[in-house]
C-alpha cells in the first residue's frame, strides 16, 4: 500500500471518527498518565510490568506484530504461472494443436494432433507445477531472511530493568526507550523526552519532522504531539513512551495490513533480461511463423497444393512456436536463484529479493565505510593524551583487582593513581603497585597525591559521563551486556574494566540534566550533569551547585577558536589555547591517527544553574544545541581509540581489485586515521602511494572575472592545475520511475516531453535499463594516484572536479555526511560506475537506496536494514566480496543454460520446418518430437547446469557491462546459432539423409520434390515410406539429443579446460547432477522410440543405432574443437577470438 493511499483513509478516518475506535484505550492521549497505567494494569512507571503481567497481556492482546500480507497460494500461483510466460505461448500452440485435429482435420483427423495437444497441455501443466514450488521455495527463503534479522526493543521490566526484547513480544503497558535510529515498535503514550522528534512519512506521506511533547496538543489523536505510532522513525532526541496498543490494534495495523518497504515488484536487471528473452523469443516466433504462412498462401498451396495442407502447416506452426521456446529458462531462473540465496545465507549474506543477485555481477565499484565494516568494531581505549606532552597508556590486561565499594568513595582520588604512573610517559598503574600490597598501603599512596592531576580525573569523569553506553538485559539471557555506539562502549569498558569504576554509581553522582546526542552532522556529543559540593572539588576549580557541560566529538570539528579557547595542563592550571598549542595538539592526533587511531576530543565548563535553565528554556526547536553555550570551553584531553582490521579483510580487498572493482573508503573519521586504515587493508596500496603518491586540491581564493572560486590541484604537494569551479550540482528529488533522485543544477531548463516519449520511456524500463549513466566503456582512463577528498570539499565540487577525483585509481573521503555519501554515489553512477555502498545508520538510507546494491549492516539500524537490498550478517567487508563472486556464477550459469538451450531448442527444430517448407524435404523432426525434446530432454540437463561450480577464473574477469553483457547479446547468438547450432543441426541432417540412402533414397530424390516425392516409387516402395520418414525423424531427434550431451559437456565452461573443471571426480567443480540429467535424457529417447503404445500414438519407430553413430564422432569433435578454442584463448588472453567469445 502507497503511502497516498495510507494517507487518504487516515482522513477518511478523521472525518468520520475523530477517535480511532479500534485502540483498546479510549483516548489514550487525553486522560490522565496515572489513570492510563491503571487500565494498562502498571502498577508503576519506574518499575514497569512484571513477567506474569508480561503474560497476561499476551494472552489477552497477542503478539505484537500486524496481520502479514497474504501471501499468494498455490492455486493462485498455479493460474499465474499457468497462463504467463512461456505458458502462454504454448497454450496458442496446444489449442491449435486440437484445431488440428478437428475441425481441421475433419473429414480424416489424425489422433497424432490430438496426443500433441495433450502432451503440449500436460507440458503448460508439468512446467507451471514446477514454477510454482520453485517460487513457493524461494518465498521460504524470503521468509527466513526475516526470521534471521529480529527487530529488538528496549523496555523497563521487573523492578525498573531495563532490557532488549523482541519487538513482536511487547504488551500494552510495557515502558520503552526511544533513541535516534529507532522504529517506533507500537503505538505509545510520550512520558518523557529530550528534544524528541519523529518522522512518520511512512504512516501520513509528511517527511517534515514533528516535535514530540508529553502533554496533549490537539483533540485528534492522530494530530497530538503525544502520540507516537507505529513503524514512525526517531530522527532526534531521546524519550521514553507507555505502549497503548500493538498488533493489529494499532493505527497503521488497522488502517492496512502492513506498510513495509518491499523490493519484491522492483523490476531489477534480472527482470529486464528475462523480459529481453521473451520479446527476441516471441519475435522470431512471430516472423517466422509469418514467412512460413506467406510461403504456403503465396508460393507453396498454388503451385504444389497436394505438398503440406493447411492443417498440416498449422502443425508445422505450432513446431515453429514450440521449437523457439527454451522452455527450460524460468525453471532454470528460478532453481538458480534458490540455490544461490542458500549459498549466500552460508556466507552470512541475506538477501531481501532474489532477484537482485543478478546485480552482483555488474559491480564496478564499493563505497565502504570504515568502522564495523573494514574493521573489527570492537574498540578499545589505549591511550589518554591531556596537555602538550603527557600521555597514559592504558593497560592491556586485566582490571587490577579494586574493591568497587572503594572506588565508589574514592573516586574523587583516583586521578592521583594515575599520576604516580604519568611521571613516565608510557607508564601503567600496575608500575606503581605491587600484587602484595595491602588494602590500607594503597589507600595511603592515594591521599598522599596532590590534587595537580585533574586532566586524567576529568578524562575518566567525562568517558563516564559524556556516554550513552549502558548495561541492558538481554531477553533470555541471566547476564547484563553493555550496548551502544562502539566509541562509547570502549570507554564504558575503559572505566569499568581498567579502573574497576562502577559507571552507574558516577552517573547516580553527577545526575545528568540534559543530553545533544551524537549525530553525523555535529560530530560531536554534549551532556549536562548536575554538580554538588561533595564531588565538584578538581573540576575546573569551579564552586559548587553548578552545572557541568562535556563535549566530546572530532578533533577538528570541536577544537576550534569559536568553542575552545583554553586548556587544562598537567597541573590543573587552566591557561590559554594559543595557535601554538592548538596545532600541536592537532599534530600529535594525527600522529597517533596515522597508526590507526580514532581521536576524540574531550571539552570542559561549568555554568551555573540558573544560566543553563534559561538556555534551556530559551533554546530554539530548530536548533537543539541552543540549549548549550557555544563557546566558552576547555580543552581537557584526547582519547585514543584503536579498531584494528578485520583479518580477512586485506585479500578480500586484493580480490576484489583482481576483479577489476574499485573500491573506495567513505568513511567520517578524520583523514589520517582512514589513510591508515586504508594501507592496511590495500585500498591504498603502496604501488601508488610510494611510487606515485597522493593528489589533493584547495580553494585558494576567486576569479576576478567570474567571481567564482579559484581550485589549486596538488600533487604531492606540488601544484599540478588551477581550475575555476563552475556550476555545482545540486540534489534534487524527482518523480521519475526510473530514479528516486536525480542530479540537476538552477541553469538547467525544464523542457516538456511529449507522451509519445514518455510511453516509449515507460515500455522501454521494462527492457532495458534507464540511460542514467553513461556507458562504462566510454569512461576516462584512470590515473594511478590516490586522493583523500574531505566532506567539507564536497559541495564545493563541480563536474570538471568530479571527473578529476573519480579518475584515481585509489579514493579515500573522509569526514563525510551521509549527504555526502549520497551525492559519492550519484556522481560515481553518472560515470557509468554500477556502485554497491555500505551503510549502518538511520541517515544512510537514502545512499542504501540510491545505490545499485545497499549493503546494509545486521548491526545498524532497522532502517538501513529496510533501505539495503542486502545484509551482512558479520558486518563483514569481506561477506560483500563473496556475495559478487556468487553474483557472477549466477550469471554464468545462466549463460550457460541459454547458450545450451538454443542451438537444440530452436536452431535445430526450425530448419527442419524451413527445409520441408522451402526445399521440398520429408519433414525431418516432427512437433510431437520437438516438444518432446524442449519438455523434457533440454529442461533435465539444463536445469543440472545450473548446479555447476564457479570456474577458478572468475574473480579475474572485469565487471560486466550492462548495456552490453546481456543474457542474450550477439556474441551468445552467434556461438549459439551460427558454430555450435549449425553442427548439430548439420550433424541430425546428416544422420537423417543418411539413414534415408541406405534406404534406396538419395539426396537427389529427396530435394525439390514437393509433391512428387512419392511419385518417384514403386506402389510397394510408397507404403514403405511413412514408416521410413518416421524412423529418420526419430535418428534426427536421438542425433540432436547425443550433440546436447557433448554440448553440455562443452558449455560448462567459458575459458576453464573440461579436465581441470570436470564434473566428475574434481572436488572443486564437481557436479553429478548432470549424470542424474544425461540419465534422464537417454531415458526419455527411449520411451519415446522403444515403447509400443508411444510409438503407435505418435508414429515413432525404433533407432537402428548404426545411424546415430555419427552423431558422438561429431559431438567429440565439436568438443575438441571448444577445448582447443578455450586453449587459446589461455595462452593468448585479450585475442581475437576472446573477443568474439560469448
Amino acid at each position: 500500500m502507497s503511502n497516498n493511499t495510507v494517507t487518504m483513509q487516515l482522513d477518511n478516518m478523521r472525518k468520520k471518527r475523530p477517535i480511532v475506535s479500534n485502540l483498546s484505550i479510549i483516548q489514550p492521549h487525553k486522560i490522565p498518565l496515572n489513570e492510563l497505567c491503571q487500565q494498562l494494569n502498571l502498577l508503576d512507571i519506574r518499575s514497569g510490568l512484571t513477567t506474569d503481567q508480561v503474560t497476561e497481556a499476551q494472552t489477552q492482546h497477542g503478539l505484537n506484530q500486524p496481520a502479514p500480507v497474504a501471501e499468494p497460494g498455490y492455486i493462485h500461483l498455479f493460474i499465474v504461472q499457468t497462463f504467463t510466460g512461456f505458458n502462454a505461448l504454448l497454450w496458442i500452440a496446444a489449442i491449435f494443436a486440437f484445431l488440428a485435429y478437428k475441425p481441421f482435420g475433419n473429414p480424416t483427423p489424425d489422433p497424432t494432433n490430438f496426443g500433441l495437444g495433450v502432451v503440449l497441455t500436460m507440458v503448460i501443466i508439468a512446467n507451471a507445477i514446477l514454477n510454482v514450488y520453485q517460487k513457493m521455495k524461494s518465498l521460504k527463503i524470503i521468509r527466513s531472511f526475516g526470521q534471521i534479522l529480529p527487530k529488538l526493543t528496549t523496555v523497563r521490566r521487573n523492578n525498573g530493568r531495563e532490557q532488549e526484547i523482541l519487538t513482536t513480544n511487547l504488551v500494552p503497558g510495557d515502558i520503552i526507550l526511544l533513541h535516534i535510529g529507532d522504529r517506533v515498535p507500537a503505538d505509545c503514550r510520550i512520558i518523557s523526552c529530550e528534544n524528541l522528534k519523529v518522522n512518520n512519512a511512512e504512516l501520513t506521506g509528511e517527511s517534515k519532522p514533528l516535535k514530540c511533547t508529553t502533554v496533549p496538543t490537539n483533540e485528534n489523536l492522530l494530530e497530538t504531539a503525544n502520540m507516537i505510532f507505529y513503524s514512525a522513525l526517531i530522527v532526534e532526541g531521546s524519550g521514553e513512551a507507555i505502549v497503548v496498543a500493538t498488533g493489529d490494534q494499532t493505527v497503521l495495523g488497522h488502517v492496512s495490513k502492513l506498510t513495509r518497504a518491499s523490493n519484491t515488484d522492483e523490476i531489477t536487471g534480472l527482470h529486464r533480461e528475462v523480459n529481453r528473452f521473451i520479446l527476441f523469443v516471441l519475435c522470431c516466433t512471430v516472423i517466422s511463423i509469418i514467412l512460413i504462412w506467406i510461403t504456403w498462401m503465396v508460393w507453396l498451396h498454388p503451385t504444389y497444393p497436394d505438398y503440406i495442407t493447411f492443417n498440416a502447416n498449422v502443425v508445422n506452426s505450432i513446431g515453429m512456436i514450440v521449437g523457439f521456446l527454451p522452455v527450460g529458462l524460468p525453471s532454470a531462473v528460478t532453481l538458480v536463484l534458490v540455490i544461490v540465496a542458500k549459498h549466500m545465507s552460508a556466507q552470512q549474506v541475506l538477501v531481501k529479493s532474489l532477484q537482485t543477485i543478478e546485480t552482483f555481477n555488474s559491480v564496478s565499484m564499493i563505497c565502504t565505510d570504515k568502522t564495523g565494516t573494514l574493521t573489527q568494531n570492537k574498540m578499545v581505549c589505549t591511550r589518554l593524551l591531556w596537555d602538550i606532552h603527557e600521555e597514559f597508556q592504558v593497560p592491556t590486561t586485566t582490571s587490577i583487582s579494586y574493591d568497587k565499594k572503594e572506588w565508589k568513595s574514592l573516586f574523587g582520588t583516583l586521578a592521583r593513581r594515575l599520576s604516580i604512573a604519568s611521571g613516565s610517559r608510557l607508564a601503567t598503574p600496575v608500575d606503581s603497585l605491587s600484587v602484595g600490597d595491602s588494602l590500607s598501603t594503597r589507600r595511603f599512596e592515594l591521599d598522599q597525591i596532590s590534587p595537580r592531576i585533574t586532566p586524567q580525573r576529568d578524562l575518566i569523569l567525562g568517558a563516564c559521563l559524556c556516554n550513552n553506553a549502558e548495561k541492558r538485559l538481554q531477553e533470555n539471557q541471566q547476564e547484563l551486556q553493555v550496548s551502544g555506539d562502539a566509541a562509547d562502549i570502549a570507554l564504558y569498558n575503559l572505566c569499568e574494566s581498567k579502573f574497576n569504576i562502577d559507571v552507574e554509581h558516577i552517573r547516580h553522582q553527577y545526575p545528568r540534566i540534559h543530553c545533544l546526542p551524537f549525530n553525523s552532522t555535529n560530530k560531536f556529543m554534549i551532556v549536562a550533569n548536575q554538580l554538588s559540593s561533595s564531588n565538584h572539588q578538581s573540576i575546573l576549580n569551579n564552586k559548587s551547585n553548578e552545572i557541568l557541560i562535556t563535549l566530546k566529538g572530532a578533533t577538528d570539528i570541536v577544537l576550534t577558536r569559536e568553542k575552545c579557547l583554553t586548556y587544562k595542563t598537567n597541573t590543573g592550571e587552566i591557561k590559554e589555547l594559543t595557535d601554538d598549542i592548538r596545532h600541536h595538539i592537532i599534530h600529535r592526533q594525527e600522529q597517533m591517527g596515522s597508526d590507526g587511531y580514532r581521536i576524540i576530543a574531550m571539552l570542559q565548563q561549568t555554568i551555573s544553574k540558573n544560566v543553563f535553565d534559561e538556555m534551556l528554556l530559551n533554546k530554539s526547536s530548530d536548533d537543539p544545541s541552543g540549549a548549550f553555550p557555544k563557546d566558552g570551553y576547555t580543552f581537557i584531553g584526547l582519547y585514543c581509540l584503536l579498531d584494528p582490521p578485520r583479518i580477512e579483510v586485506p585479500d578480500a580487498v586484493l580480490k576484489a581489485r583482481q576483479a577489476k572493482i574499485r573500491i573506495a573508503m567513505v568513511t567520517g573519521d578524520h583523514p589520517t586515521t582512514s589513510i591508515s586504515i586504508a594501507k592496511q587493508v590495500n585500498i591504498l596500496t603502496p604501488d601508488i602511494i610510494q611510487k606515485n603518491g597522493f593528489d589533493t586540491f584547495q580553494l585558494t581564493g576567486m576569479d576576478m572575472t567570474t567571481g567564482r572560486p579559484i581550485v589549486q590541484l596538488l600533487r604531492n604537494g606540488a601544484l599540478l592545475d588551477t581550475h575555476v569551479l563552475g556550476t555545482v550540482n545540486r540534489l534534487e528529488e524527482t518523480k521519475k520511475k526510473t530514479t528516486k533522485i536525480q542530479l540537476t543544477n538552477d541553469e538547467e531548463k525544464n523542457i516538456p516531453v511529449s507522451w509519445i516519449k514518455r510511453a516509449w520511456e515507460y515500455v522501454n524500463f521494462y527492457f532495458s535499463d534507464p540511460k542514467e549513466t553513461t556507458d562504462r566503456d566510454k569512461k576516462q582512463s584512470l590515473v594511478p594516484y590516490a586522493i583523500v577528498v574531505k566532506g567539507s570539499d564536497i559541495p564545493y565540487m563541480d563536474e570538471y572536479m568530479w571527473d578529476w577525483v573519480l579518475s584515481h585509481q585509489e579514493l579515500i573521503f573522509a569526514r563525510t555526511s551521509p549527504e555526502h555519501k549520497l551525492r559519492i554515489v550519484m556522481e560515481c553512477q553518472r560515470r557509468g560506475e554500477i556502485v554497491a555502498v555500505t551503510g549502518d545508520g538511520t541517515n544512510d538510507a537514502p545512499a542504501l537506496k540510491r545505490a545499485d546494491l545497499g549493503v546494509a549492516m545486521q548491526s545498524g539500524s532497522d532502517v538501513s536494514k529496510e533501505a539495503g537490498d542486502m545484509v551482512l550478517m558479520d558486518n563483514n567487508f569481506s561477506s560483500i566480496i563473496k556475495a559478487i563472486e556468487t553474483g557472477r556464477l549466477l550469471s554464468d550459469n545462466l549463460k550457460k543454460v541459454s547458450i545450451y538451450l538454443l542451438p537444440g531448442g530452436s536452431w535445430s527444430e526450425i530448419w527442419p520446418v524451413l527445409f520441408n517448407t522451402w526445399l521440398g524435404i520429408p519433414l525431418a523432426l516432427s512437433a510431437f518430437q520437438a516438444t518432446i525434446f524442449c519438455m523434457m530432454n533440454d529442461v533435465f540437463m539444463s536445469l543440472a547446469m545450473v548446479s555447476e561450480k564457479a570456474e577458478k577464473d572468475i574473480m579475474h574477469r572485469p565487471p560486466a557491462i550492462r548495456n552490453k553483457s546481456h543474457l542474450l547479446n550477439l556474441k551468445l547468438l552467434f556461438h549459439a546459432y551460427i558454430i555450435i547450432g549449425n553442427i548439430e543441426c548439420f550433424t541430425a541432417f546428416f544422420c537423417f539423409f543418411w539413414w534415408y540412402y541406405a534406404n534406396g533414397i538419395p539426396l537427389s530424390m529427396i530435394f525439390f520434390k514437393y509433391d512428387s516425392f512419392e511419385k518417384q516409387f514403386s506402389p510397394d516402395k510408397q507404403k514403405l515410406l511413412p514408416t521410413i520418414n518416421q524412423t529418420g525423424q526419430c535418428i534426427y531427434y536421438v542425433a540432436l539429443c547425443i550433440m546436447q550431451i557433448f554440448n553440455l559437456l562443452t558449455t560448462r565452461t567459458r575459458y576453464a579446460s573440461f579436465f581441470t573443471h570436470n564434473p566428475f571426480w574434481s572436488r572443486y567443480s564437481r557436479n553429478l547432477w548432470l549424470i542424474v540429467g544425461i540419465i534422464a535424457s537417454v531415458l526419455t529417447c527411449a520411451l519415446i522410440t522403444e515403447v509400443p503404445f508411444m510409438q503407435h500414438q505418435f508414429k515413432t519407430e525404433r533407432v537402428p543405432i548404426l545411424y546415430v553413430l555419427p552423431a558422438f564422432g561429431f559431438g567429440l569433435l565439436m568438443f575438441i574443437m571448444d577445448e582447443l578454442r578455450k586453449l587459446y584463448i589461455r595462452r593468448n588472453p585479450g585475442c581475437w577470438l576472446e573477443h568474439i567469445a560469448w
